[in-house]
C-alpha cells in the first residue's frame, strides 16, 4: 500500500514475527483475526487484512489518529504477495462497550460510563482536529482495554473502525457507496446524505446516542421498531429517543444539547469533554424495576437432611446443580439446584404451578436448610440434556424421532405461553432427555426446563432485571432492546427455530464461527440467517425457517407450528438410506489421503464399484449439500447418500471411479490422449459446467486433479467418461463468504481477481472459465502443475 510509507509504522513477517490464531470476525474485504507475536514482544494483537477497496476506505485513517492513547493503536504491518493491506492492532480482550454492557457480567456505574464518555470525547476532538469525521459512533465500536469497577481512572476504551469515515475537505468517489447507519446518524444526513452534511457536529450527534445506548444497557435506539426505513422517517419527524430508566439530569440534558435539529446549536467534542469532567453523578440505582420476585415460603415441604441428601456436583444449565437422594421414601431420581438469586414471580409461577404437564420438569419445591441457600428440588433426568447427547453422538435420532421430540417441546410452550409468559432461552441445552431411541418416536421423552430468564408474554412491557441475553438464540428484536422489552410469544417462536437447527445440526452451536455477541447480534440485526443443514429434511426445515422472520408478527405461533409438524409427509421424510455394517462395509483407506476415502463393498456385493468419504466436520455442511445438489447430472461424481455409523463420523457413499483422477494418469503416461480425446473430454467438463452454474453455483476449485476417470481410450473419443468432483471450496455466485481462504498452493489455478483479494465475493462463472483454461492447459501439457 503506497501510503504505507508516509508513516512510520514497523514491518513485521509472517512465521517470522508473527502467525495467525483464529478469525474473530469477517466480511467482504476484510478479515480480522487473533494473532500471536513469535518474538520481541508478547502483547495481545490482532492480525486485520483488507483487501483494495477496504483499504482504500479505512486504512489510512488508522494511521492518521495512531498516536491518541484512547484510538486503537496500529503497530505494524506485514508484507505480502496477495495485494492485501495487513495490519497488526492491540487487541482488546473484553471486547466492545456494545458486548460488556449486553453480557450483564459487570454492573457499570454512570460515573465510569462518565469516564469512558470522557475518553470517547477526548479520542473525537483529536479527530476532528485532523479533518476526519468518524460516520459511526457507537458502543459496538469503542473497544474496552481496562475494566475497573472500584477504581474510576483505571478504565481505559478506545475508539475503533473507520469503516464509514470520510475527510471534511477531500470528497471521495466510494463514499456514495457508504451505508448509512440509520439509528446512530444525524437527521442532516438521512434529509440529503450529501458530503458536505458530514462534520463534527453530525459525529457529536452520534456521540450523544452513544451516550444514551450505554446507559440504556446496549439497546439499540429505537428497539421497538424493526425497520431502520420507520426510525428514518421518526427522526425527520424530530421523535426523540426516551430518557434512560437510570440516568442522571445533567446527562440527559447533554444528550438533548447533541441532538439539536440544527447542527451549528450542538456542543463541540471540547465543550462535551469540558462538561463531562465537571459532572458529580449519583449512582443509586432501582434494579429490581417492575418485575416481583418469589418471596421464600412460610412452611417448607422438604427439609435438608431430614427428607433429601446432597451428593455430588453436576454439570447444570442454570445455578449449580447437585446429585440428590431421598432418604425417607421411594420417589424418582432428584437434584437439588442452589439458585445464585431468589427467582422472579414468573419463574417460581413454573415451579409452583406447571407440575401438572407432561413435558415440563417436574419441580417438587423448594428446601429448607441451614446453611443459607435457595434450594430447588426437581426430578432428574438420567440421559442428560438433549444438546450434549447429540453433540457427542450418543444420541442420533432420525428425522421423524426429532419431529416427535420438537412436537413435545411444542405442547409444553403451547401450555406456558397460556399462563401468560414466555420462557426466554429456548435451545437444545434446556430440554431434558427422559427416554430416547433414535428411531422409534414412542419411545422418546423430552422436558423443558430452566426458566430463569422467563418474561411476561407482553413485547410492551419493560424489564430492567439487566438478565442475561441468549443473543446466539433469541429474537432480533430482543437484541434490539438489549433484553429490556418485546419479549412475547413469538420471539420465544424465534428461539424454538434456533433450537430446531440445532438439533439437525448435531447439536453445534449456532453462528458457531462468531467470538463476540456484540458480532453476533450485528450479523442477526442485519438480516444474517443460519443456513439449513446438510442432513436436515426439507419439511423440517421449511418450518424452522418460517420461524425467523425479522417482522414478528409474520411468524405463526405454537398452536400453528403443532398444526404444521401433524402436516408433515411422514413417508416423505428423508432419512439415511445406507448403514454400516449393513449395507455397506468400510475396507482400506485410498492415496494415503489421511483416511478420508476407504475402498468400500456393498452387502451383498454388487455394482457399481463404491467409496466412502469420511468427511471434515468443518466443511461436511457445505460440501456434501453440493455433492447432493448436482446428484442427477452424468459428468458429476453420483453420491449415493450418507451412510449411518456409530463411530460418530458424517460418511457419505459415492461411485468409485477405477482409473482414478486425470491428473494422475497423465503424469505416469497410463493415458495419453489424441487431441480429439482430449476435446470431448473438455466437452462433458464443461457440459457440467453449464449445470453447476445454471444452479447459481461457483466450483472454485477447476484442475485436473479433480476430473474423475470411468472410461478411458486414447484414440476413439466416444469411448471416454469424465466426471467432476471435489466442492470443497464451492460457493453460491455473489455469496459474501470471506472466512475461507484459497490455499497457497491452488492459487496458481485462480483468476487474478481471486488472488488480488482472495474474497469469496469475487468469485463467478467467469472466475471458472479462467480456471478452466488452466485445468485444459494442464491436461494439454500431459499433468503438469502450472
Amino acid at each position: 500500500m503506497a501510503i504505507l510509507s508516509k508513516y512510520n509504522i514497523e514491518k513485521y513477517q509472517f512465521d517470522i514475527d508473527v502467525r495467525k490464531k483464529h478469525q474473530l470476525y469477517g466480511m467482504s474485504g476484510k478479515l480480522i483475526y487473533e494473532g500471536k507475536w513469535i518474538s520481541r514482544r508478547d502483547d495481545p494483537i490482532i492480525i486485520v487484512e483488507m483487501n483494495e477497496t477496504i483499504a482504500e476506505s479505512e486504512a489510512r485513517f488508522y494511521l492518521e489518529v495512531n498516536s491518541h492513547h484512547n484510538i486503537i493503536h496500529t503497530l505494524g504491518y506485514v508484507e505480502n504477495s496477495l495485494n492485501l493491506t495487513i495490519f497488526i492492532q492491540e487487541f482488546a480482550q473484553l471486547t466492545d462497550l456494545a458486548g460488556v454492557l449486553m453480557d450483564n457480567q459487570f454492573i457499570i456505574s454512570q460515573t465510569i460510563l462518565i469516564e469512558m464518555f470522557l475518553q470517547i470525547a477526548d479520542a473525537m476532538s483529536y479527530i476532528t482536529s485532523k479533518k476526519i469525521v468518524h460516520g459511526d459512533l457507537g458502543c459496538r465500536n469503542v473497544l474496552v482495554f481496562q475494566l475497573d469497577l472500584s477504581q474510576t481512572k483505571n478504565n481505559l476504551v478506545k475508539i475503533t473502525d473507520f469503516g464509514l469515515a470520510r475527510w471534511i475537505d477531500q470528497p471521495s468517489s466510494y463514499q456514495d457507496q457508504l451505508v448509512i447507519p440509520i439509528r446512530y446518524c444525524a437527521p442532516e444526513i438521512l434529509q440529503n446524505n450529501r458530503h458536505e452534511e458530514y462534520s463534527e457536529k453530525s459525529d457529536v450527534y452520534s456521540m450523544g446516542v452513544l451516550i444514551w445506548e450505554a446507559l440504556s444497557n446496549s439497546e439499540i435506539p429505537y428497539s421497538s421498531i424493526p425497520k431502520d426505513d420507520d426510525v428514518k422517517q421518526m427522526k425527520l419527524n424530530n421523535e426523540k429517543l426516551k430518557k434512560p430508566h437510570t440516568c442522571d439530569h445533567q446527562l440527559w440534558t447533554l444528550m438533548n444539547n447533541c441532538w439539536n435539529n440544527n447542527p451549528r446549536d450542538r456542543p463541540s467534542f471540547e465543550l462535551i469533554k469540558q462538561r463531562l469532567s465537571n459532572m458529580k453523578v449519583s449512582d443509586n440505582r432501582d434494579l429490581r424495576s417492575f418485575v416481583s420476585f418469589h418471596e421464600p415460603p412460610a412452611h417448607y415441604e422438604y427439609e435438608l437432611d431430614i427428607d433429601i441428601e446432597m451428593h455430588d456436583l453436576l454439570n447444570g444449565q442454570f445455578g449449580k446443580t447437585y446429585e440428590a437422594e431421598w432418604i425417607s421414601r421411594e420417589e424418582r431420581p432428584i437434584v437439588l439446584i442452589v439458585m445464585d438469586k431468589e427467582p422472579s414471580e414468573y419463574e417460581a409461577l413454573v415451579y409452583t404451578n406447571f407440575n401438572l404437564h407432561h413435558h415440563i420438569l417436574y419441580t417438587f419445591g423448594f428446601v429448607e436448610n441451614n446453611r443459607g441457600l435457595i434450594l430447588l428440588l426437581q426430578e432428574r433426568a438420567l440421559h442428560g440434556n438433549l444438546q450434549v447427547l447429540l453433540n457427542n453422538r450418543q444420541f442420533q435420532p432420525l428425522p421423524i424421532v426429532l419431529i416427535t421430540i420438537f412436537l413435545q417441546i411444542v405442547e409444553a410452550m403451547i401450555y406456558v405461553i397460556s399462563k401468560d409468559i414466555v420462557h426466554g432461552n429456548l435451545c437444545c441445552a434446556n430440554v431434558l432427555v427422559f427416554q430416547m431411541h433414535p428411531s422409534e418416536s414412542t419411545e422418546n421423552l423430552v422436558k423443558l426446563t430452566n426458566f430463569s430468564l422467563a418474561h411476561k408474554n407482553d413485547p410492551s412491557f419493560v424489564d430492567d432485571r439487566r438478565l442475561p441475553i441468549p443473543v446466539r438464540y433469541c429474537a432480533p428484536e430482543i437484541l434490539r432492546s438489549a433484553g429490556r422489552s418485546n419479549y412475547s410469544e413469538l420471539s420465544d417462536v424465534y428461539s424454538m427455530g434456533v433450537l430446531m437447527w440445532e438439533a439437525c445440526s448435531n447439536g453445534k452451536l449456532p453462528y458457531e464461527s462468531l467470538k463476540t455477541n456484540s458480532e453476533i447480534r450485528q450479523r442477526k440485526l442485519n438480516g444474517e440467517k443460519l443456513s439449513k443443514p446438510f442432513m436436515c429434511d426439507r419439511q423440517i426445515w421449511s418450518i424452522i425457517e418460517d420461524c425467523w422472520h425479522n417482522e414478528p408478527q409474520l411468524r405463526y405461533n405454537f398452536k400453528d407450528m403443532k398444526k404444521r409438524f401433524f402436516n408433515v409427509r411422514r413417508d416423505s421424510i428423508e432419512t439415511s438410506q445406507y448403514e454400516l455394517n449393513v449395507n455397506v462395509k468400510q475396507r482400506r483407506p485410498l492415496n494415503g489421503n489421511n483416511g478420508k476415502f476407504y475402498e468400500a463393498d456393498w452387502i451383498p456385493k454388487k455394482d457399481p464399484p463404491i467409496i466412502l468419504i469420511v468427511m471434515d466436520e468443518d466443511i461436511a455442511e457445505q460440501e456434501a449439500s453440493f455433492y447432493m445438489k448436482f446428484n442427477s447430472h452424468s459428468h458429476i461424481v453420483h453420491t449415493f447418500g450418507f451412510v449411518k455409523n456409530d463411530l460418530k463420523l458424517t460418511m457419505l457413499l459415492q461411485e468409485r471411479a477405477l482409473y482414478g483422477d486425470l491428473q494422475t494418469l497423465l503424469q505416469n503416461g497410463k493415458f495419453q490422449p489424441s487431441g480429439e480425446v482430449l476435446v470431448a473430454i473438455f466437452l462433458q467438463i464443461i457440459d457440467a459446467m453449464i449445470y453447476i452454474t445454471s444452479q447459481g453455483i461457483v466450483h472454485g476449485d477447476l484442475r485436473c486433479i479433480n476430473v474423475l476417470v470411468f472410461e478411458m481410450n486414447s484414440s476413439d473419443s466416444r469411448r471416454n467418461l469424465v466426471k467432476l468432483t471435489n466442492f470443497r471450496m464451492s460457493c453460491e455466485k455473489d455469496q459474501s463468504v470471506s472466512n475461507k481462504r484459497v490455499p497457497q498452493n491452488l492459487m496458481q489455478y485462480c483468476a487474478p481477481e481471486i488472488r488480488r483479494n482472495q474474497d469469496r465475493s469475487n468469485y463467478s462463472e467467469l472466475s471458472d472459465v479462467y480456471s478452466m483454461g488452466v485445468l485444459m492447459w494442464q491436461a494439454c501439457s500431459k499433468g503438469a502443475i502450472p
